[in-house]
């Protein structure tokens, strides 16, 4: 992307032009467990992080661009905007929840907890006029949301008690769930990705992920993952080691929903060009056939997925994940729709 820096806060809101639609059900009511209107949110258009798979780096997005005057407040009186839309729930998709910064984090939810806490006619102007009626204060107090955090955000760039801390601040202004990208629990395989830093010897990842794993439960927060399959040094072995140690987490309640994903490639990432894909991609020819086992993961299907994968190996992971994981395991398979509905 080519242009000029912005202040993502100086931009309209999205929902001003478009309806909130969404219902997101890891948020759901709780007298009858219905899924509720979920917003997503961003403060941030890009991560901070490297990985060579991925398009939302900043290096691919020219610089990271976020809400800069006044950010914390901008954001804040966001929430209420969509709140008075109708919204009842909050997903923010950056990449990185306010880039890992652990201070604006704690800044943003503490000036969320305490306008949850303040009465509508004491609340500040720029808060207040998006709170016109007592629905939209029910929506304010009872209002949940998630956000995505990285396991190196959580215990290699701060100390257990500072993740903690920041993790008690997010559930006490209404966090519910947190998601993070596991990606592999081979060691062959994240150590070829902008992941694992900090690397400390007879520490292999997929012990930081269960230390990540258990202070996000150990605050009473829902947990999701996304796992992502043929990346470099994938081999069926390290597929069967992925499953099989996640399955662990799930088995010990440390983990709520896994998201099994097959590596797709985006135009302009370091993996699309070292795997020789950069001028074969497609994703736009009437040609192209999405069938099974590619329906069963989200973005993938033949001819721009991962070429150290099979179909065979798809159709592995699939099978492997559905039985290892059950009920735990998020399936991105369409739903029928019947004509007329």
């Amino acid at each position: 992307l080519r242009g000029r820096a912005l202040d993502l806060g100086s931009l309209p809101s999205p929902y001003a032009a478009f309806a909130i639609r969404s219902r997101f059900p890891i948020f759901t009511r709780p007298e009858t467990a219905e899924p509720l209107r979920t917003a997503h949110f961003m403060v941030s258009n890009a991560c901070p992080y490297r990985c060579n798979f991925c398009s939302e780096s900043a290096q691919l997005s020219n610089g990271l661009k976020r809400f800069k005057d006044d950010a914390i407040g901008t954001a804040v009186q966001r929430v209420c905007e969509y709140l008075s839309y109708g919204a009842e729930s909050l997903f923010f998709d950056d990449s990185v929840f306010w880039s890992g910064r652990y201070r604006d984090i704690g800044n943003f939810c503490d000036e969320l907890s305490r306008i949850r806490r303040t009465p509508p006619d004491a609340l500040d102007p720029r808060y207040r006029q998006f709170l016109a009626d007592e629905d939209d204060v029910e929506r304010l107090r009872g209002l949940q949301w998630g956000a995505q955090l990285t396991v190196d955000t959580l215990v290699a760039l701060h100390s257990a008690d500072a993740s903690a801390d920041i993790l008690r601040k997010m559930k006490e202004a209404g966090c519910t769930y947190v998601y993070i990208g596991i990606e592999s629990m081979s060691t062959q395989v994240m150590d070829h990705i902008h992941k694992n830093l900090r690397r400390e010897e007879g520490k292999p990842w997929r012990e930081k992920v269960r230390e990540a794993a258990s202070l996000v439960k150990e605050q009473g927060l829902q947990l999701g993952t996304s796992v992502l399959f043929g990346l470099d040094g994938e081999t069926r072995a390290s597929i069967d080691e992925t499953i099989h140690e996640v399955g662990r987490l799930i088995d010990d309640e440390l983990i709520d929903l896994a998201s099994p994903n097959i590596l797709t490639y985006h135009p302009a990432t370091p993996v699309t060009r070292a795997h020789g894909m950069h001028d074969r991609l497609d994703y736009h020819s009437p040609r192209i056939d999405n069938r099974k086992p590619y329906i069963y993961f989200e973005e993938a299907f033949p001819d721009v997925v991962s070429v150290l994968l099979t179909e065979d190996d798809i159709w592995h992971i699939h099978h492997e994940t559905q039985h290892r994981w059950g009920g735990a395991r998020n399936d991105a398979a369409p739903v029928a729709v019947e004509a007329g509905s």
